[in-house]
This record gives structure tokens, sequence and C-alpha cells, in this order.
């Protein structure tokens, strides 16, 4: 299987062990890239992908969407203060900016209100390119970030991060599992889709945003 590095160490790699103790004759080969890969080619059976998808001749099961939040460290609410709204944010916020991984252009704060998806163009300090660094940043206290649940949920528990204005989420994005046209999926694949299907249950969003 191939899946975003994120969700391969913070939600698979974990829950590995339960996995195996179902299905003890398992043998998991787990890829990590973002990158568009050949299933086929690459004798990959299975892949999980995250947002829009491109045209292709695979089979595209939906799994849901994932809930996004945003996110600021407790240093930086003390010295900014707590946003209420949206509006609150354009005097005295910062965000840490996140560069497109397609055009590298900082992408701009989102959000919905009244079922509209709306943007801000917010000040930043610092511009990173992939979640490591983008976590890293808020958890110094350099601006408000927009990430999905599950990947800062430990953050959120032990108190170094706080979710912010949470009527005002961004848009959730889907979360899919990719496997080759083929007549029939194999018992294993069928085994892992389905795992993974319950593992990641709890991080989707509701249906508020659809």
């Amino acid at each position: 299987v191939d899946v975003p590095s994120r969700i391969a160490r913070r939600l698979i790699a974990p829950a590995l062990p339960e996995l195996f103790a179902s299905y003890p004759s398992l043998k998991l080969a787990l890829g990590s890239t973002d990158r568009s890969i050949d299933l086929v080619q690459e004798g990959v059976d299975c892949a999980i992908r995250v947002g829009t998808l491109r045209d292709s001749s695979l089979i595209v099961r939906r799994l849901g969407n994932l809930a996004l939040i945003n996110c600021a460290s407790p240093e930086y609410l003390a010295r900014h203060g707590l946003p209420q709204t949206p509006g609150d944010l354009v005097d005295g916020h910062w965000m840490v900016g996140y560069g497109s991984p397609s055009t590298g252009r900082e992408q701009p704060w989102e959000y919905l209100a009244e079922g509209h998806e709306l943007e801000l163009n917010l000040p930043s300090r610092v511009i990173v390119n992939n979640a490591e660094n983008y976590i890293a940043c808020c958890r110094a206290g350099l601006g408000l970030i927009q990430i999905p649940r599950f990947d800062v949920q430990y953050l959120l528990d032990s108190g170094e991060l706080v979710e912010v204005l949470p009527e005002f989420r961004p848009a959730s994005m889907a979360i899919s599992a990719l496997y080759p046209n083929r007549n029939h999926r194999s018992r294993r694949l069928n085994a892992f889709i389905e795992w993974f299907e319950t593992l990641v249950a709890p991080h989707l969003e509701n249906d508020r945003q659809g």
C-alpha cells in the first residue's frame, strides 16, 4: 500500500499491532509518497489519497472527509488574544504560511461561513512546504495553522495546541482508497481497506460540511 507520510506515521503505524493480531499471516509493504504513482507498474495493491483526485482508470472508494481545524499554541494566544470571528484575524494575527505543492505560492486562510467558502489574506513570518514544519512553527508560536485534526490530536490532548474558531473551520478534504481496475479485490486487500476505514472513521468530518 502507498499512503501519505503523515497518515502512515500518525494513524497506520501505531495501529499495526491490531491489524496483525487480526490477520497474523498478513505481510504489509508500507510506502509513503505524496506523488502520483502507477499502481500497476510499481506493484502497489492500494493507495490512500487525500484531496481532489485526478481522473484515472483506478477504482476509487471514497472513505469520507477528513476534518480540518484551526489551531494555535497557548503562547501565541496569550500574546495575540483568542479570535472569536474571522474578522478578528485581520487585526494583529499571523498565520504560518503554507506553500502550494504545485505552485509554491502561499495559500490563503480559508473558512466556511453559512455554506460558503471564504478566504482571508493574513500576514506570515515564515512559509513552509511540509506538515512537519507547519506544525513545528505553530508550536513555536509563530502563527495560526489549518490542519487535519488527526495530525494534531495528540497535541490537542496534551494542551500544546488549542483549537480556535471551531465554527469557522476550513472545508474538509476527501480521503479515498484507490486500487487497480480488477474484476475482484483480493481478500488481503479487502482486509486492509476495511481495517483502515475503521481506523480513520473517528477523524472524519460530520455532516455539517457534507
